[in-house]
């Protein structure tokens, strides 16, 4: 494709040779002629400099350094872009064609929508319910009374436990389980623990989209929820009643406590623990392995255990990083106090 014509169905200003030839697309630093590339994060921009990729994805405003020889594409946001770009270079997904597999398992009572697509070795329970154009892939299960929305793709060995609901457009991708029981129990007099019935369900938004082996347990009562667009990375855990609003972000091995409640557009770093019962505001950002033992309020930045402001935490973690130094500079001035010490006595016995 002519970068021109690229330009064109991007809505991107050019500058530089439109009739540059592009067949692919790459990162900056795999790029290589004919491929297209992007910076969407001002900080790697040196990378342009050595860069073999014939254009360049970058922001309106975005500065260029000298020796960057790619053709640039000016655009509101390089991220967004570049996904569409690839679109046009890139083999779609694979397609699942509608049909039902003849070692499938479809109990009495579960309803499917139309051209919905369910794999080898799929379990569908009594009184499932799935939209149109639904893709269960092989081995995935849904359990007894589901409900899934319209385009719903449960992908490989996942597993939906009873009375589970989806929305619309959400992605389950391999061995999540949503819905396992929650964790709770009471503990009897000689410390042994009973189970709590878990009678609850777990409620999943439109455009959510769960990594690959997520937990998310049912609600002790009424719902653990998942909000509209909440995107969840591989292996977090979460557990009842916990509550996550609308386009919020948790990476992965992010684990979160009974009843906490993750406020829309709220992002969660790597490896992020939430203690139960807390608060993470709107638009809140936890950096990676933060520990948050307290509710964090709206816009904020926290980070380390326990979580404390970006700011705080990190002259806290400048000093600890100086105390080798500071070791060393108190050594000497004890040594160099015994010293006067010592001369000051013997000063003394001289005049004694």
């Amino acid at each position: 494709m002519k970068l021109a014509d690229l330009a064109e169905k991007l809505g991107a200003a050019l500058e530089g040779d439109g009739t540059l030839d592009i067949s692919s697309v790459a990162g900056l630093r795999e790029a290589q002629p004919g491929d297209l590339s992007f910076l969407s994060n001002p900080k790697y921009q040196r990378l342009l400099q050595s860069s073999a990729a014939s254009a360049v994805l970058v922001a309106q405003d975005q500065a260029v350094p000298e020796g960057c020889t790619a053709a640039l594409l000016r655009v509101e946001n390089p991220d967004a872009s570049f996904a569409q770009a690839t679109s046009y270079f890139c083999p779609a997904p694979m397609e699942y064609l509608p049909g039902i597999h003849e070692t499938a398992v479809i109990e009495e009572g579960a309803v499917l929508g139309s051209d919905c697509h369910v794999g080898a070795g799929v379990v569908i329970q009594r009184n499932a319910k799935l939209g149109d154009r639904c893709r269960i892939l092989a081995g995935a299960v849904v359990g007894v009374s589901a409900q899934l929305g319209d385009d719903v793709q449960i992908a490989s060995g996942a597993v939906l436990r009873e009375h589970v609901v989806l929305g619309d457009r959400v992605i389950v991708h391999n061995n999540a389980v949503i819905g396992s029981d929650g964790f709770g129990y009471t503990v009897e007099s000689d410390g042994s623990r009973t189970k709590v019935p878990q009678v609850g369900i777990v409620r999943i938004g439109d455009d959510a989209e769960i990594g690959a082996c997520v937990c998310i347990d049912r609600a002790r009562f009424g719902e653990t929820r998942i909000g509209v667009g909440v995107k969840i990375d591989n292996l977090v855990q979460i557990a009842h009643n916990v509550v996550v609003e609308d386009h919020a972000v948790l990476v992965a091995q992010v684990g979160i406590s009974g009843s906490s409640v993750v406020k829309d557009h709220a992002i969660l770093a790597g490896q992020v623990g939430v203690a139960g019962h807390l608060e993470i505001g709107s638009r809140a950002v936890v950096g990676a392995q933060g520990g948050v033992t307290k509710d964090v309020k709206p816009g904020t930045y926290v980070w380390g255990t326990p979580a404390t402001p970006f700011e705080s935490y990190s002259k806290t973690l400048s000093n600890v990083n100086r105390l080798p130094k500071l070791q060393k500079r108190v050594s000497e001035l004890e040594a160099r106090l015994k010293a006067l010490e010592e001369a000051s006595g013997e000063a003394s016995s001289d005049v004694s």
